[in-house]
């Protein structure tokens, strides 16, 4: 797998969650409230997550106990939140020791089991575990709501044609 096709996978994870938040900021407040806080839910689980295997990436401690946080932070806090750990994820990646796709990483699950990870399939669980629950927040928005909402389809051919 190429470093060229992580930061472009990367890149579109970003681009696709930052219109997922727009999407969710502009349509949330006609879904239902016990569906709007499924949604922030997922956002704030995959923002967690984020932080949780750039922490493993970088060898630091997370400090989560779980994959959630007991609180939900407003959709505003998600959005500032997610923007930081899309950088943050775009950075890593330039980094040299991130190139080495095969390099093992030694953590913690946050149930306490210890686990080894390649930082290739970390950052394929990263990625493909983000694509999973946007696809989830992206069907609460669309079906949802008081009337079907049409929301800009997260496909990576369609980030590629736009941005090349």
């Amino acid at each position: 797998m190429s470093t060229h096709f992580i930061h472009a996978a990367f890149a579109h994870k970003a681009a696709a969650t930052q219109e997922l938040l727009a999407q969710l900021q502009q349509h949330g407040e006609q879904l239902p409230p016990k569906n709007l806080h499924l949604a922030t839910r997922l956002l704030n689980h995959l923002a967690v997550i984020d932080q949780i295997f750039l922490a493993h990436l970088h060898g630091e401690e997370h400090g989560f106990t779980a994959t959630n946080t007991p609180a939900t932070p407003t959709l505003a806090e998600l959005i500032a939140l997610q923007t930081q750990l899309d950088q943050a994820w775009l950075a890593l990646l330039a980094q040299p020791a991130c190139q080495d796709l095969s390099r093992v990483i030694e953590f913690v699950f946050t149930d306490g089991k210890p686990a080894r990870m390649t930082v290739g399939d970390i950052l394929l669980h990263v990625l493909t575990h983000a694509s999973y629950h946007r696809g989830q927040i992206g069907r609460i928005i669309s079906e949802g709501g008081k009337s079907p909402v049409k929301i800009t389809p997260d496909i990576l051919t369609g980030y590629l044609h736009r941005t090349t």
